[in-house]
């Protein structure tokens, strides 16, 4: 059944009618130095490019892995590694999971950063504090396709790139988002077994008690997910996680999180552990924290990285 679960999320999400995105390589910045953000980008096989940036641990503490990690709906990739003063939602994460040991790329997904596009044929792009979602998103549902499926193939390009690059265990590369980027992180790894592992942050709840419930970007619209008339095959967001098992999942939420509540997340985690028990290995954890809607990423970068561990 999870085979056919997977297909048909590939087909709500439009992904393959839209153009592969494998990157033939990283345009440079691969021998950055240790805690320099190199500023890049991941030149795919279709001729998209798609803006970067990618740390690299200190020597001492490389893992061997990597983590392709997605910024949340907002301003983009700068807000992963910036430092003083920190983004308020990211606070610098980038160089917290690079300080993990992990080698991170960080691709600018479509209509954020410097991936905004214009309102109309031959405008201005949107301005740095802008999203242009409310122009892509109607684009892509129009030609069929989802903004949600462009952003999930932006991501595994960069996965694929990140296999490529030295010192990186082609076996250990994971995905890690929070908010906008955590359903990013969540559909990657539910439809790509090859994602060795997945951090999701801030996200994981039940779409009633969250994109139903309140106003959110239409970026997260999926059409078509409880439309099934078959029972297994109406997806919501613990039905996609399920689709990681065995591999590890670590959940990260706020107790504070007024957008993404807490009760309805633990409520939709609770019914993960068969899945990974039914498999012989241990339920995903959820790590709660004291904010609101903010990933820190402390106790649940570390659990990733004991997930991946060193080769």
């Amino acid at each position: 059944m999870s085979g056919t679960a997977r297909a048909r999320l590939r087909e709500l999400l439009g992904i393959d009618r839209l153009a592969a995105t494998v990157p033939a390589r990283l345009a440079g910045g691969a021998d950055a130095a240790p805690g320099v953000v190199s500023t890049t980008e991941i030149l795919a096989a279709d001729g998209s490019v798609i803006p970067a940036h990618l740390l690299r641990p200190d020597p001492e503490r490389d893992l061997g892995a990597a983590v392709v990690l997605v910024a949340g709906h907002g301003r983009g990739i700068d807000d992963l590694v910036r430092t003083g003063p920190a983004d308020e939602y990211h606070g610098a994460l980038a160089h917290r999971v690079a300080a993990a040991g992990f080698t991170v790329l960080c691709p600018e997904m479509q209509s954020f950063g410097r991936r905004r596009s214009a309102p109309a044929p031959g405008a201005e792009p949107y301005g740095p504090a802008d999203n242009s979602c409310r122009i892509d998103a109607p684009r892509h549902l129009l030609a069929g396709t989802t903004l949600l499926g462009r952003r999930v193939l932006d991501a595994a390009a960069a996965a694929d790139a990140l296999r490529a690059l030295p010192g990186v265990d082609a076996q250990r590369v994971a995905v890690a988002g929070g908010s906008g980027g955590g359903a990013v992180a969540l559909l990657l790894a539910a439809l790509d077994e090859t994602v060795a592992a997945s951090l999701v942050a801030t996200f994981f709840c039940t779409f009633e008690a969250s994109i139903l419930a309140m106003p959110h970007c239409p970026c997260n619209i999926v059409p078509g997910l409880f439309a099934s008339e078959d029972p297994a095959l109406r997806l919501d967001m613990a039905d996609i996680a399920r689709l990681i098992a065995p591999r590890p999942l670590v959940l990260e939420a706020g107790q504070a999180d007024r957008i993404f509540p807490i009760d309805a997340t633990r409520s939709a985690h609770a019914g993960l552990a068969p899945a990974w028990e039914a498999l012989g290995v241990p339920a995903p954890p959820l790590v709660v924290t004291e904010h609101g809607h903010r990933f820190a990423g402390e106790e649940s970068v570390d659990l990733l990285a004991a997930a991946l561990g060193r080769a």
